[in-house]
């Protein structure tokens, strides 16, 4: 994550582009909060919630784990106050930001409940919180994460033949089409881990300072984010949107 995965993350996020779900996660995270401190847990290259919301007048702060992520956005994004962080040891004082998000990188934590209980800690009362889940009770995800763990337990005997072929085919295609490739000998890891909505709700019913709010999300829909009742069956959305309100006690 820290020196492979997030030199070609930029690449990809560039080609994903700003769907109208990006636009609508701004549009939901800034009509709550209207200005004040916020942090981007994740940040990557800044692309694209922290350069919008930085000018709107935020201001925006950032932690990324990788430093090839820390030095972009030092570069490119001089308002941001960017550093390198671990989302689940998040160095703030206690209620020093006004809303902190996490889109689209919790798959990547190893633990989210202990990133989500960081990011609560250190937004103020009447804060929020939001972020987003791949949902492992949809199909999809059940079928990846299966794909994801088999992967993970074959041999490097078929593991290294694999990757040098696909390698090649990259090299025979590079006067058609650009496509990096990947010479390392280490096992290829693991980097994408829906999480279970049903840890999460077990997580909040035991905590009577926060408001929840869940959305879906409908890529067909012209508003992707659709709202859901806490006891409503998830399964259906692939993905889902929680937004926390920090109540004082």
């Amino acid at each position: 994550m820290k020196n492979v995965y997030s030199k070609s993350w930029s690449r990809k996020r560039k080609q994903y582009g700003i769907k109208q779900y990006d636009k609508d996660l701004i549009h939901e995270l800034s009509r709550t909060v209207k200005n004040g401190k916020i942090l981007d847990v994740g940040i990557g290259d800044g692309f694209p919630y922290s350069i919008e919301l930085d000018e709107m007048g935020y201001e925006v702060y950032g932690i990324d784990i990788s430093p090839t992520h820390v030095d972009m956005v030092k570069e490119s994004l001089p308002n941001i106050n960017v550093k390198l962080g671990d989302a689940e040891y998040l160095e703030f004082e206690d209620n020093f930001f006004d809303a902190v998000f996490c889109f689209r990188s919790t798959w990547y934590f190893p633990n989210v409940i202990k990133v989500i209980r960081e990011m609560l800690r250190i937004v103020n009362k009447n804060g929020i919180v939001m972020f987003d889940i791949q949902n492992l009770k949809h199909p999809i995800h059940i079928a990846s994460a299966k794909k994801m763990l088999k992967q993970s337990n074959k041999s490097i005997l078929f593991l290294y033949p694999l990757q040098f072929i696909k390698n090649i085919v990259k090299l025979l295609l590079r006067p058609f089409k650009f496509i990096p490739t990947n010479w390392s000998f280490n096992k290829i890891p693991v980097f994408s881990t829906p999480t279970n909505p049903n840890d999460l709700i077990r997580y909040f019913q035991r905590k009577n300072d926060v408001k929840i709010e869940i959305y879906g999300v409908d890529w067909n829909n012209e508003i992707p984010l659709v709202p859901l009742k806490p006891n409503q069956n998830f399964s259906q959305f692939d993905r889902l949107v929680y937004k926390i309100v920090k109540t004082p006690l």
